[in-house]
């Protein structure tokens, strides 16, 4: 799926959380109105949360869908760009560190930084960015939970393209 990132300056509102069971686990997602805030994977699963509203729901449920969201807007210029840059990947294929680097006259070292920094797992999908020598990390981690959780949703795109 091709998302269209609308960075929403401010929002206000009461926050609400919701959760969507993925091909890799639970992500809760914590939405202001239509304005997505932030979003984590969760270690379990939580009864408590509420469905998650429309635009997210369809851009996690249909791969060949064009879609736009709203996201608070978060991070340095450099950050958004990496972001908006990650959302360009076509869904099932992969990039790695270097190549992004170069396409933005950066290093790798900074894309893996602000792929760590990412506060919208799967929605910005930093999963789809890999090291020339194999998967890289996820969120900081070379291995455990956050490393399976990358494996699975690569796995399940790569399946389903």
């Amino acid at each position: 799926m091709a998302i269209e990132i609308k960075w929403v300056e401010n929002c206000t509102g009461v926050e609400k959380v919701s959760g969507l069971i993925t091909p890799a686990g639970l992500l809760t997602l914590f939405m202001r109105h239509d304005v997505l805030i932030r979003a984590e994977w969760a270690n379990r699963n939580d009864s408590n949360l509420d469905e998650p509203q429309g635009h997210v729901k369809r851009y996690l449920l249909n791969t060949n869908e064009y879609s736009s969201t709203k996201l608070l807007k978060q991070g340095t210029p450099y950050r958004q760009k990496v972001w908006a840059e990650l959302c360009k990947i076509p869904f099932g294929e992969t990039m790695t560190y270097s190549e992004l680097a170069k396409k933005i006259d950066s290093s790798a070292r900074a894309v893996g930084n602000a792929c760590r920094d990412n506060p919208y797992p799967f929605i910005v999908p930093c999963h789809r960015i890999v090291s020339v020598s194999g998967l890289g990390g996820y969120y900081g981690q070379t291995q455990g939970n956050l490393m399976a959780i990358k494996t699975k949703l690569l796995h399940f795109e790569a399946t389903h393209k």
